[in-house]
């Protein structure tokens, strides 16, 4: 396999026995030079014409294609991708892309298809195309310009994760963001990042005391590290699988101290999702009038469609808890019409088969924790032998 870009200039200075600071000039410093060696910044063809000038090879190196004008074409496409990705015009950067992908594989440009491929795959994670973007991205784990740079391997194992994870697949997504930790220490806020994504994927398979253990560690690193937005939410997640445990003793402190970041960071999204955290706590606590009051106020506040179905399980749970099986029907199929995950989805089934057996329509319930069986699967979570044993005492109609 043809060498990458990165590592075709990196090998040409360190054999001419050139410090980067060496190669620098006209207008190029010594950091952008090392941008470039990182796979971090992309050169123009002018800017490839002076460094192939300076280290005495022809332009035709970077390519293994002597078209000078197919050579510009793809450069110029790759300049107009980057700008479209930094500005976040994601299809408009997709679209560049491909032409760029198209380009590359009619002209053989094997320098260029990894550092290609590796933003098709992460620009399609950004526009919510997961599927493709496992397609794209998954293959360039094997590549041996992966391990090239920590950078790009992080990017693409994140690109991976996060798609996996809305996909449903926890355990690959799991696996995923398991690898990232070993490509960064605690010292990086990417680790701490890593840490919060990890305990969430437990979360979602049940398993909550793990959680616990990746939220400490996020917040203790990032309270360390003067980090106030990461610490804030670590411990918003920490008191979510604290409270799903049947937990509350430190709840209420952690809450206070997360408010207290995402009031000086004047966070709005922070703050909401601490006083939906604070809601559960009321519905543990039974605040009866806390609980209706806080509820009707993050509804007229709810920023999306998850965070809706989040709500709407808090009051599919209340309801539940006081017998109000209208209004837990009526808030299950609210929820359950929301675009969510797969995982978030099964936690709502599960519910719809909770609220159809104290109903005392088996046939119903059946069907919803079926589906929710399916799901649990699917995510490989801890909750579908919880849903299976529920099934197995299910009376038969």
């Amino acid at each position: 396999m043809d060498a990458s870009f990165p590592e075709i200039l990196r090998r040409l200075r360190e054999e001419r026995n050139l410090t980067q600071a060496d190669l620098a000039g006209n207008g190029i410093s010594r950091a952008l030079i090392s941008l470039y060696e990182s796979g971090r910044r992309t050169p123009t063809y002018e800017t490839l014409a002076y460094l192939a000038e300076r280290l005495q090879v022809t332009v035709d190196i970077f390519f293994g294609f002597n078209n000078e004008v197919v050579q510009k074409a793809m450069m110029t496409l790759i300049q107009q991708a980057e700008q479209a990705e930094r500005q976040e015009r994601w299809k408009d950067a997709l679209e560049m892309w491909e032409s760029a992908h198209n380009l590359c594989e009619a002209y053989h440009f094997t320098t260029w298809d990894f550092h290609i491929n590796a933003h098709r795959g992460i620009t399609l994670v950004n526009l919510e195309r997961y599927q493709c973007a496992v397609e794209i991205l998954l293959p360039l784990l094997v590549d041996p310009r992966l391990h090239d740079n920590r950078d790009v391997a992080y990017d693409i194992l994140r690109g991976l994760a996060l798609s996996t994870r809305q996909l449903g697949q926890l355990r690959m997504s799991e696996t995923f963001f398991r690898l990232i930790l070993h490509l960064i220490g605690p010292s990086d806020e990417r680790w701490i990042r890593t840490h919060i994504n990890l305990a969430s994927i437990h979360e979602l398979l049940g398993e909550h005391d793990k959680a616990v253990r990746h939220y400490v560690a996020a917040a203790e690193s990032a309270r360390r590290m003067g980090n106030a937005e990461l610490e804030a939410w670590a411990n918003i997640g920490w008191t979510t699988a604290e409270m799903s445990s049947g937990l509350t003793e430190h709840v209420s402190l952690l809450l206070d101290r997360a408010h207290s970041l995402a009031k000086s960071l004047q966070n709005t999204y922070l703050l909401y999702a601490v006083r939906h955290n604070r809601l559960v706590l009321k519905r543990i606590e039974h605040d009866v009038d806390g609980f209706h009051r806080e509820y009707q106020t993050l509804m007229e506040e709810v920023p999306d469609d998850e965070w809706k179905a989040r709500l709407l399980e808090e009051r599919i749970k209340w309801s539940l808890a006081v017998g109000n099986w209208d209004d837990a029907e009526a808030c299950l199929h609210e929820a359950l019409g929301l675009r969510v995950t797969t995982p978030i989805r099964a936690e709502l089934l599960m519910l719809g088969g909770d609220i159809y057996k104290h109903r005392g329509k088996w046939g119903r319930a059946e069907t919803y924790w079926l589906q929710a069986l399916e799901a649990f699967r699917a995510c490989a979570s801890e909750l579908a032998n919880h849903v299976l044993r529920e099934l197995q005492r299910l009376p038969r109609e």
